[in-house]
């Protein structure tokens, strides 16, 4: 798997793979429109998967598209490629949004080992144009318009990192609320971690 690639996967793993399956269908403060830990994770697989969906079938039809991309396609490249700024307020694709019973509960782990499936065939399309087509536009994206193999990698790269952020917010909003710590005389120097104190002379 490309770096670029292979740094989001590693990321996102932190976050999620202690995670039981449990934990990763909380939604935060308990309202169910907001995406919980699976969810985000599943956004970004059908995203992949509509990825190497597209680049398959250019590779079946063994020709490049003849579109070009227009003013704001150019736009929202030069704002999300360029300067690394995903642009707010806008939804998901539908064919990208989770849906409930698409997928079964997972723990985190497996949720890490989908994400990674999912990422590596991408990346193999990815490959394959490459050698087909070189550094031509191989693919259509439904916003982006066309992009070459370079700047695919760079949309999931700084698409991933978005739900990244959005990821660790959920996570921050379910994790439990911590124990208070209850110090007595007898685990006080325990608890505070005070040094052992060599007896004066």
């Amino acid at each position: 798997m490309h770096a670029v690639l292979e740094r989001v996967v590693d990321q996102i793993s932190s976050e999620v793979r202690h995670l039981d399956a449990d934990a990763t269908q909380l939604h935060p403060k308990g309202l169910v429109h907001k995406w919980n830990a699976q969810q985000v994770v599943e956004h970004l697989v059908l995203g992949y998967r509509l990825t190497t969906e597209a680049l398959e079938t250019r590779l079946k039809k063994g020709r490049l598209s003849q579109k070009h991309r227009t003013y704001l396609q150019w736009s929202l490249q030069m704002m999300i490629l360029s300067f690394g700024a995903m642009p707010q307020g806008v939804p998901a694709l539908e064919e990208t949004m989770p849906q409930p019973g698409r997928f079964p509960a997972m723990s985190g782990r497996e949720l890490t080992d989908l994400l990674r499936r999912e990422i590596e065939a991408m990346d193999t399309m990815l490959d394959a144009c490459r050698r087909r087509f070189g550094i031509e536009r191989v693919g259509i994206h439904p916003l982006l318009g066309p992009l070459r193999v370079d700047q695919w990698r760079r949309f999931h790269a700084i698409h991933g990192h978005h739900h990244l952020t959005q990821l660790r917010s959920v996570l921050a909003q379910v994790a439990p609320d911590p124990v208070p710590l209850k110090l007595t005389r007898e685990n006080l120097v325990e608890k505070l971690h005070i040094p052992a104190q060599r007896p004066l002379a």
